[in-house]
């Protein structure tokens, strides 16, 4: 039986900011995984930048790994990727998930008898910006968490589907 390809790197990206990112080939690697990434990206930038995460920070960008990666094992069937980078300067983290579903999430309205789907709920309520664009092969999320004590306003500007400004998510 053959092994699915899953790569994982970290360092810096081309402008110099902390990364981490695996790809895969076959299903995606798991929630715990994913979050061990998130878990190096937090440590690399507290000792490499001195930059401290408050520890329900750092919660919340495992939860939004979390819930980006379950949601592309429940709807993409690989390849892709994860990538989590330090962004604005040390002061936020981007999380990019790449799958290969056409299908673009569709917010649900709240209900909290309702049994699971609730994943985009808790990314858009953690995430500073939320975007979903299509591309030729799928789609990619990124959602956009601050380092520091930040409660973003709602409304638009803050979840976009395509790049279309004028086409706001949930």
């Amino acid at each position: 039986m053959s092994q699915p390809l899953m790569k994982q790197a970290e360092g810096q990206g081309p402008d110099d900011s902390l990364r981490r990112h695996l790809v895969w080939s076959g299903p995606p690697p798991t929630a715990a995984r994913a979050r061990a990434e998130a878990e190096a990206l937090l440590s690399a930038l507290q000792h490499t930048y001195q930059v401290l995460v408050a520890p329900h920070i750092a919660d919340d960008i495992r939860l939004v790994v979390s819930e980006l990666i379950t949601n592309a094992a429940r709807h993409a069937p690989g390849p892709g990727r994860l990538d989590i980078q330090e962004a604005d300067s040390g002061r936020a983290v981007r999380i990019t998930v790449w799958d290969t579903s056409p299908a673009t999430p569709q917010p649900r309205p709240a209900n909290p008898r309702r049994a699971g789907g609730h994943g985009l709920e808790i990314v858009k309520a953690l995430s500073s910006r939320l975007t979903v664009q299509r591309t030729g092969e799928g789609k990619h999320i990124t959602a956009v968490l601050a380092l520091h004590e930040h409660h973003p306003a709602a409304g638009p500007g803050r979840y976009h589907m395509d790049g279309s400004p004028g086409s706001v998510l949930g």
